[in-house]
């Protein structure tokens, strides 16, 4: 998986940056806040339609389309123009629609036609989210480096850089696959549009049970992102925040939660069970900010908040990988994030005129949403004959599991 490190590498180097870059550049908040709009509704539109054809022309072809796309608009950012700056979050929207799915779909379906064990797909989630959370300390440390010594466009064209690498790497190391179970694009009997996903969503209430929990404890996540600096510094009272450390802190935090995830799972747990734990203490690392107003307490619970990141992307991942169907996997996945994107920025344009007390309660009420939604999974899959609960995979066969309520 060391295309995998390259890509996360190349999209943790950016973060950190953006913001302090457009301020360099002389631009106030009304201005940045209308960059970073552009750059979730390009996600929500562009990046779903091109996100949506990978099942058809190939997810390794999109993936490297993904890196092409993804070094343009590293490149802007050499320009001081608003324009220029306009076309390169539009851009970067659509490459984050495609780092947050196509790469999904095409490591599910390797996973699958390589014949591997149901239950490692949990281990490959769990690992993954680990290894982010080591990935976006050592990205931040590089580039605060990259910013010292040669300014803060500097660490996107680090970011440029390791894209590239990873280009270099899928090309000749992956294979392609489609929205088929076969490898070869001759076997898709049928392609499938934008509505048929939509369809396929509304008729299947499990499909459309994951697509709500992702939409709004993802759009709850972006939200935090948004909040938790001028919480923290507004709670300080002019004090200085130390935000490498509370970034690493939290960035820990969803490396605990991943472990948990495991834990869980070797307890017996099921995803969608584990899946209404991560909501309901998200509801509680919500609920906190609205009334506390103290940094210590505000700290805490972001980084319970975080934690929750760590137990709910391996969680997601793999009830997606179960139960979204091979055909127009990567298609559904960029449709859950149309609403996704669209509350994120409604969110954006509200941030400055709304307290952060009532955006908090908001999520709190997001969460509950997502909580009846979990448990009315859990109670679907739990009276499906076909369903069986995945383990994690301790290096042995697995005893065979009986298959509860089999008619």
């Amino acid at each position: 998986m060391n295309h995998n490190v390259f890509i996360v590498v190349a999209d943790w180097l950016q973060g950190p940056s953006t913001y302090p870059l457009y301020r360099e550049y002389g631009y106030e908040l009304n201005h940045i806040a209308i960059l970073f709009v552009v750059g979730f509704l390009s996600s929500a539109v562009f990046g779903t339609m091109i996100g949506s054809v990978a099942d058809r022309v190939g997810r390794k072809f999109v993936c490297v389309l993904f890196t092409a796309i993804y070094s343009a608009s590293c490149l802007t950012k050499l320009s001081s123009n608003f324009a220029m700056l306009l076309f390169g979050r539009l851009l970067g929207g659509i490459a984050t629609s495609l780092l947050f799915s196509v790469f999904e779909a095409w490591m599910v379906s390797e996973h699958h036609s390589r014949g591997f064990k149901e239950s490692l797909v949990s281990d490959t989630f769990s690992w993954s989210t680990f290894l982010n959370g080591i990935v976006a300390i050592a990205s931040g440390v590089v580039a605060n480096l990259c910013t010292d010594y040669f300014g803060l466009v500097a660490p996107f064209m680090a970011s440029m850089f390791f894209l590239i690498v990873a280009a270099v790497v899928i090309i000749p190391s992956w294979r392609e696959n489609y929205g088929t179970s076969s490898t070869t694009r001759t076997s898709v009997s049928k392609h499938y549009t934008i509505m048929d996903a939509v369809r396929i969503i509304w008729h299947d209430k499990d499909i459309l049970a994951i697509g709500i929990m992702q939409c709004f404890f993802e759009s709850t996540m972006y939200t935090f992102v948004f909040l938790w600096a001028p919480v923290l510094e507004t709670a300080a009272g002019g004090g200085k925040i130390p935000f490498g450390v509370v970034f690493a802190s939290m960035m820990v935090c969803i490396m605990l939660g991943s472990i948990l995830f495991k834990v869980l799972l070797r307890e017996g747990w099921k995803h969608e069970q584990i899946g209404r734990l991560t909501f309901i203490i998200a509801t509680v690392a919500l609920i906190l900010p609205i009334f506390a107003k103290d940094e210590l307490t505000l700290f805490a619970t972001f980084n319970l908040f975080e934690f929750t990141c760590g137990l709910y992307f391996p969680t997601i991942g793999t009830l997606r990988a179960k139960l979204i169907p091979e055909e127009t996997r990567s298609t559904i996945m960029n449709v859950f994030r149309i609403p996704l994107n669209l509350i994120v920025v409604v969110a954006l344009l509200k941030v400055e005129s709304t307290s952060s007390s009532t955006l908090f309660a908001l999520c709190t009420a997001l969460m509950g949403v997502s909580i009846l939604f979990a448990s009315r999974l859990n109670k679907s899959l739990a009276q499906k004959a076909v369903y069986k609960p995945t383990v994690l995979w301790k290096g042995e066969e697995p005893d065979e599991v009986e298959m509860h309520g089999h008619h």
